[in-house]
């Protein structure tokens, strides 16, 4: 078969199912000879069932090759030989066709699946440091005082009710105060008086 009956079989550019030849070609020895010898002589190349199956194979899958093989293989009689005619080509790429056709609509289907399944995905979490600057910034525009100071006000409130002095604490080890609380594992204490500190 030439790559143009082997495109009509299967229902896709001649151009697509001579990339496919070539990219096979690589692999298998045989086609890539022919492939040589197309260059050389203009004339397309004629491949047998075993070339045309790993051509196929390689641009629409193992299925569909295995279909096309074993069609090819019920419409050939003893006396046929290795040659198709146009109406086992018509055959081989009816039964091409709906098989794709039949993966396209699986594949609609799974498409479907999932865009229902990540519509009912849960909204991602705010972390707890994200949500304490949140805080403090809707504290601090609903109180007409600069971010700075509701910090201040906050770290106290921690110190108040965790009996520490955090700023004392950062400022020893060279660090911010939030770094420090959050070094410390008490971020989702500060978070919780944070909420409590802003009602």
């Amino acid at each position: 078969m030439t790559t143009k009956e082997i495109a009509e079989a299967v229902g896709k550019p001649e151009r697509t199912v001579q990339r496919w030849a070539k990219t096979t070609g690589v692999k298998l020895a045989s086609i890539g000879v022919k492939l040589a010898s197309v260059a050389k002589s203009g004339k397309p190349a004629d491949y047998d069932l075993d070339e045309t199956c790993a051509i196929i194979e390689h641009g629409l899958g193992k299925n569909a090759a295995r279909l096309f093989r074993e069609n090819a293989k019920h419409a050939l009689s003893p006396a046929q030989g290795s040659s198709l005619t146009a109406r086992d080509m018509e055959v081989i790429g009816g039964i091409v066709a709906s098989v794709m056709a039949n993966l396209t609509a699986r594949l609609g289907n799974i498409e479907n699946v999932i865009d229902q399944r990540r519509a009912l995905l849960p909204a991602p979490e705010v972390k707890p440091r994200d949500n304490i600057s949140r805080i403090v910034r809707k504290y601090a525009h609903d109180n007409g005082i600069e971010y700075g100071p509701a910090w201040g006000e906050l770290y106290r409130e921690y110190g108040y009710r965790t009996n520490s002095n955090p700023s004392v604490a950062a400022r020893n080890r060279g660090m911010a105060i939030i770094d420090y609380i959050e070094a410390e594992g008490m971020v989702g204490t500060l978070e919780a008086i944070a909420i409590d500190w802003a009602k």
